[in-house]
């Protein structure tokens, strides 16, 4: 994520979360180098979707992953997870977590097909409705099983009539918010908003 992407950073986010981040939020974030993984999936020069990752140590904390309503259920938070995934496995980063509304269904059932499992609840986290959020983990991303699962999604997802890229920077790109300087190619059918903060999802 750079700056030019934040003004469709900004459009995706306002419609998705009920308290949206702002400007100076996300310019603060992406400044912070290699602790925090923005990136953006782009459609031509529309950003249609953007995931972060905070970096603890070996362990990646999916802060927020929302995509275009536009392109709801066409594969665009699958691709914006895989390559979260990628470049945790390229920060040698040993396990992976979130938290999602615990009414959450179709996300839940998203994240268990990337292997992350419920370990506990966290209490009244989304203040504007007090609803709890399940936390989630997905344990050893570099196991011979998880890798797997990351290959059925990834072939599942297969050649599609659109295709986007993955744009990601340490320096420059749901509650707290993180790739590395090249441009992979994202080809396949663009698919569901999956947002660890609130709003809706499609599988």
């Amino acid at each position: 994520m750079r700056r030019r992407h934040l003004p469709g950073v900004l459009r995706i986010e306002n419609r998705s979360y009920p308290r949206p981040w702002s400007l100076g939020i996300f310019l603060s974030e992406i400044s912070l180098g290699e602790s925090r993984q923005y990136f953006v999936a782009t459609l031509g020069s529309k950003v249609i979707g953007y995931c972060g990752m905070m970096v603890i140590l070996d362990e990646g904390h999916i802060t927020n992953i929302a995509v275009d309503g536009s392109y709801l259920t066409r594969g665009v938070a699958k691709r914006l997870l895989l390559n979260a995934f990628d470049v945790a496995v390229g920060l040698s980063i040993k396990d992976m977590t979130l938290e999602v509304r615990a009414s959450n269904q179709i996300a839940q059932r998203l994240y268990f097909k990337f292997g992350f499992e419920p370990v506990g609840i966290r209490k009244n986290y989304y203040a504007e409705s007090n609803e709890d959020a399940l936390i989630m983990w997905c344990y050893d991303i570099s196991s011979s099983e998880n890798c797997q699962r990351r290959e059925k999604i990834s072939s599942e997802l297969g050649e599609a009539d659109l295709v986007a890229t993955v744009q990601d920077s340490t320096v420059s790109t749901s509650e707290a918010r993180p790739p590395l300087g090249k441009e992979q190619p994202l080809q396949g059918s663009l698919e569901d908003a999956v947002q660890t903060q609130g709003g809706d999802v499609d599988e």
